[in-house]
């Protein structure tokens, strides 16, 4: 029997405490009742009648305090209400809603009852800023408990009810005019009514792209064809650069003038803080049509700034990219206008854009083919040789470009004259250090210097060629090979008829970019790091590398690129970095694998590890540094290597079996050797 109690009593206990357990799978926990609030109606005959709707989350139950001396009302379940008779005056109104456990949440409401007419109804209506198709209207009234607010939109439509002191919201689905009502409501039979037009249009902004069926896309013609405007078409050409459904068609009707085009006033004013660039997407029946993109302060068009770009294709679709770098300083502009074939009267043909918007800036660097517009190209000209891009003058043999850079070596300018033209990206010579040039020269004999200078040192370096060739296009090679491969070479400094005082010939110029081998394109053995292949080293252990320009460029080892090994403070001893190739390493024909190795110390063990990363397979020699801050050539020899298995994995350790001190080593030209 003991036992029998004893086990009833163990039951209970564990019972208990399961009950007690937060586990999460019964919780009776209830939060507080949320939004409680209330809706009044009052009736408009004098008998101060006013229906009470209470409202919130989380309720189990509302009780009403009528704010007039009067008891408490009964309890009013959610969705139900409560009618109250008043006298006039202006009462506070309690709700009072509670929950299932208890927990009680008031909410007061102010309460005017008149039974005098609404007076001096005064209503404001605006366009929420932060949605043009929504309205917000507020109103106020002597006398007036409230107001019933209809939109207009829908037919028998039901007003919404809005106490004195309170605004409403409503969204339209569709742009149009349409009338607002706003009925002040007392407790007296008279109202006072207020209505009020209001247009809901979808703004007319930057991107512009045609689609939306909601902006008034309102382009206005000028110097003829007036009446015509801007027609909105679907895509004849769908393609890479514009796959949009819907394009804007321009036609520069016969006998326009020649400075006729099209215009748009915009709903606010071009936000030029970010970039003074923008671009347009243009399908045009000629390639070497020059196109006009224009910005005006509204109200004030002689404010403007402009950009010229000739379409370089046609009957296809390009992006025109065109820099306004005033844009941000002379003011506000929301007038946009297109000039298709400036200076040329019309001829009846049919120019298509789209997609007009802000862009990111030109980054001016090598190549440098001059088809960005003559504006991203500010040329400093000195002692009488100002220079700009233009049309090409000779679109054949090896440059049928159509843009270029000219040069005017003006009658009587210096024997020494030429132009600067500073870059973003400055010339990486690491890269290649023979940079190619295309020429066009009147004159045979031409001595024409090519000069870097850097911005941020006096460094300079040129170098010379003399071009024979008369009346058609060249390519030219400068060789930089003596310039220093780390200095910041940002300015391009050129010269034409050196020697020579101008007699008001013309020199043109394009594509200059580097020449010569870039490298091997494939990360695979010979390892030189040249060129502009990215070789994506992994470190571990406290070790990072990555491809740099050669910081001792030596006859030991003259390239331009070597991989950079940083050993940092504390890491580990086994730190090191690997590369993965892209193509296995053949070692039918020699087992040996030289490396050129740079370290700030002799004696430091070079760990070369290689590895398979299709099974656990790897082997690894070592060589040690025989000097310090010089380059050396090291062997390391993998005669056992297993030539079965697939090695394509390269891991390189500095140092091994030594910490990191914060150092630095360099290697390159990993290769196979006989």
């Amino acid at each position: 029997m003991k036992n029998i109690i004893k086990y009833v009593s163990l039951v209970t206990v564990l019972l208990f405490l399961a009950c007690d357990r937060d586990d999460g799978i019964t919780n009776f926990t209830q939060s507080a009742p949320q939004n409680v609030s209330a809706e009044f109606s009052i009736e408009r005959d004098n008998s101060g009648d006013v229906t009470i709707t209470p409202k919130g989350e989380g309720v189990d139950n509302f009780n009403v305090d009528f704010g007039d001396g009067s008891e408490l009302s009964d309890d009013i379940r959610p969705g139900e209400n409560v009618t109250h008779t008043y006298e006039e005056g202006e009462y506070q109104v309690t709700i009072i809603a509670s929950n299932i456990a208890g927990d009680i949440t008031e909410a007061e409401k102010n309460l005017l009852v008149s039974f005098d007419p609404p007076e001096n109804l005064e209503v404001e209506i605006t366009i929420d800023p932060n949605d043009s198709f929504s309205v917000i209207v507020t109103a106020t009234a002597d006398n007036a408990m409230g107001f019933e607010m209809s939109f207009g939109e829908v037919e028998e439509e039901e007003p919404i009810f809005v106490l004195a002191g309170e605004e409403a919201t409503y969204t339209y689905s569709d742009i149009g005019t349409y009338l607002i009502t706003v009925e002040a409501l007392s407790g007296g039979e008279a109202t006072t009514i207020y209505t009020e037009e209001v247009t809901i249009t979808d703004p007319f902004l930057l991107p512009i792209t045609f689609e939306s069926e909601t902006v008034n896309y309102n382009f206005n013609n000028f110097g003829g064809g007036e009446e015509d405007g801007v027609e909105i078409i679907d895509n004849p050409d769908p393609n890479d650069v514009n796959s949009s459904n819907k394009v804007g068609s321009y036609t520069k009707v016969s006998g326009s003038e020649p400075w006729a085009g099209t215009s748009a006033l915009l709903n606010e004013a071009i936000d030029f803080s970010s970039t003074t660039t923008i671009a347009v997407d243009v399908y045009s029946p000629e390639a070497g049509i020059p196109v006009i993109f224009k910005i005006e302060q509204d109200g004030d068009p002689d404010v403007f700034v402009e950009s010229v770009q000739n379409t370089t294709t046609s009957n296809e679709w390009e992006t025109l990219t065109f820099n306004l770098p005033e844009a941000n300083t002379m003011g506000e502009f929301a007038v946009i206008a297109l000039f298709f074939n400036f200076d040329t009267p019309g001829n009846g043909e049919t120019y298509l854009f789209d997609n007009i918007r802000l862009t990111d800036p030109v980054v001016l660097g090598l190549p440098l083919d001059f088809e960005q517009g003559a504006s991203f190209y500010n040329f400093t000209e000195f002692e009488g040789a100002p220079t700009e891009v233009v049309p090409n003058p000779d679109q054949d043999g090896i440059n049928t470009s159509p843009n270029v850079a000219r040069t005017l070596k003006a009658s009587g300018a210096a024997t020494f004259a030429g132009s600067i033209l500073q870059i973003d990206e400055p010339i990486d010579l690491g890269i290649s250090s023979t940079l190619k040039m295309k020429v066009w020269s009147p004159i045979d004999d031409n001595e024409i210097r090519l000069k870097l200078e850097s911005t941020t040192s006096d460094e300079e370096f040129e170098v010379i060629q003399v071009v024979n060739t008369t009346n058609e296009w060249v390519e030219v090679e400068f060789d930089f090979s003596g310039a220093d491969i780390n200095v910041q070479w940002d300015l391009l400094v050129f010269f034409f008829d050196f020697g020579n005082p101008g007699s008001g010939l013309e020199f043109y110029f394009d594509d200059l970019e580097y020449a010569g081998d870039f490298g091997p394109g494939l990360v695979e053995l010979p390892l030189t790091f040249e060129g502009t292949t990215e070789f994506d080293w992994a470190g571990f252990g406290g070790a990072e590398a990555q491809v740099i320009n050669n910081p001792d460029n030596t006859p030991a080892n003259p390239s331009n690129r070597v991989t950079e090994f940083f050993k940092s403070e504390g890491s580990e001893t086994w730190a090191g970095t690997s590369l993965a190739l892209d193509n296995p390493i053949d070692f039918s024909a020699s087992q040996t694998i030289s490396m050129k190795v740079w370290s700030p110390i002799a004696g430091a063990d070079v760990l070369l590890k290689i590895e398979s990363q299709s099974s656990d397979y790897e082997i690894e020699v070592s060589a040690t540094t025989s000097t310090s801050n010089a380059w050396e050539e090291l062997s390391f020899d993998f005669t056992a290597v297993d030539q079965s298995e697939v090695i394509d994995l390269i891991v390189v350790f500095m140092d091994f079996g030594n910490s990191g001190n914060d150092d630095f080593y360099y290697f390159d030209d990993i290769q196979l050797i006989n």
